[in-house]
């Protein structure tokens, strides 16, 4: 029993239990979309159209709870006594054979884009025609940064990698929203005391919450609230969300598998690996909700999700790193180092795009004519967007060939044994790195 507690076999049943629960999770949410949209739909309070997004987001959760599955039978595999396949991710740098493959992927994704984008312009229903094209012009770059990131750095059993990524996915996402909605409640208390204070404010709210409802698509939404957002202490509060306290939260919680764990990592440069791919696992989870919602545009809401998941999964790598240096070597000043660089550089990401959106509010509030402010922002925004966004892609690879470098090349670790073998080790951790 002692053995069972402490040993490989307990984790196996931990992530057995973590990924049945999260499947089941996933579908129930994509169910309650699809279910809440025909009622909807029924009672003619939405088109066929305006299902798209349910719909689209209800797929979202089955492609989620799918990549779920190679964890859960890894896990259950060694529950039985079978030995842990290893494996290695190979380097995506150089060789002629793995460029060509990064091309290609690459070339696939643009096929896949201009085919999502072009059946949704020129089709009624082309968002139901292009569903494949978009889940998969979704999944191929958060795949192809994944492996950048990872690639000649990651290694141990399939369950370890699948964990990593999966519990990024779900575990990540999870804590995240927690924490972020546990700040919007304070919010609504103190915005409560202030309609406690000043009472007439709440007929506007009521009225702006109708409106709100209303909105078809994002379009709309972002119209009926322009002339809120667009309050200089309205943006200023939402920036200090977006570009203080989700990225103190996010960085935290997306390489949770790094900080499980913790001493059985094998060195620094696996936290960076493993908080890649936890990272990968947030983006693709956070970035198929998110362009779920703007299914009528996948040309503006593809491109963005594709340089966001960039974005998480370098910072998450960054940061992963920085744990499994301080929790190996005791580089505690490095953790604090690296996760106040990338709180910095999501805060500025988030703050560049609302930069951006602020502006271009302003601007059709102003019946489409300039004002300095409007211009400035919007100029502003983007150019630090980009600013960042390559800053980013130059470091991801750059990163990944310096840590490759003082590692040294590695080879994938014999196959594990069984469970059973494996729990009577002296120190109860399996050794082959699962």
């Amino acid at each position: 029993m002692t053995s069972f507690l402490t040993g490989n076999k307990t984790r196996s049943a931990l992530l057995l239990g973590f990924s049945l629960l999260s499947m089941l999770v996933l579908l129930g949410r994509g169910i309650l979309l699809v279910a809440q949209a025909i009622i909807a739909w029924r009672q003619a309070e939405l088109t066929f159209n305006g299902m798209a997004p349910s719909v689209l987001d209800a797929l979202s959760m089955l492609v989620c709870a799918g990549l779920l599955f190679p964890l859960a039978l890894a896990s259950l595999r060694h529950l039985q006594g079978k030995a842990l396949p290893p494996a290695a991710l190979p380097s995506a740098a150089l060789p002629a054979v793995r460029m060509r493959t990064l091309l290609l992927l690459s070339a696939l994704w643009l096929i896949l884009f201009a085919a999502a984008s072009l059946l949704t312009l020129l089709l009624d229903l082309g968002w139901l025609f292009s569903i494949p094209a978009f889940l998969l012009a979704m999944l191929i770059p958060v795949a192809i940064f994944a492996w950048i990131a990872a690639g000649g750095l990651a290694w141990g059993s399939r369950r370890r990698l699948w964990a990593a990524f999966s519990l990024g996915m779900t575990g990540g996402t999870l804590l995240s929203l927690l924490a972020e909605y546990a700040l919007v409640a304070i919010g609504v208390v103190l915005g409560a005391l202030v309609i406690a204070v000043r009472p007439d404010l709440l007929n506007g709210l009521l009225e702006l919450q109708q409106q709100v409802q209303n909105a078809g698509n994002m379009e709309e939404l972002l119209t009926t609230l322009a002339p809120v957002l667009t309050r200089p202490w309205v943006f200023l509060l939402v920036l200090a969300f977006a570009s203080l306290f989700a990225p103190l939260i996010e960085e935290a919680a997306k390489p949770i598998a790094v900080w499980i764990l913790g001493r059985r990592l094998h060195d620094p440069a696996e936290g960076f690996a493993l908080g890649a791919l936890s990272g990968a696992g947030f983006a693709l989870l956070e970035g198929l909700m998110a362009a779920s919602g703007m299914a009528e545009t996948p040309y503006f809401g593809i491109p963005a999700r594709l340089a966001s998941s960039l974005m998480h999964i370098t910072l998450s790598g960054l940061v992963g790193w920085g744990i499994a240096s301080a929790l190996l070597e005791k580089r505690w000043g490095r953790l604090a180092a690296v996760y106040a660089l990338s709180v910095s550089l999501h805060g500025m990401w988030n703050g560049s795009a609302l930069l951006a959106v602020y502006g271009s509010l302003r601007f059709s509030l102003a019946d489409m004519t300039y004002d300095p402010v409007s211009l400035l922002s919007m100029v502003g925004g983007v150019g630090l967007l980009g600013l960042v966004f390559v800053l980013i892609a130059v470091s991801l690879p750059l990163l990944n060939q310096r840590l490759r470098h003082l590692r040294g090349d590695i080879i994938a670790p014999p196959a594990s044994q069984p469970a059973s073998r494996i729990e009577r080790t002296p120190d109860g951790l399996d050794s082959q790195g699962s």
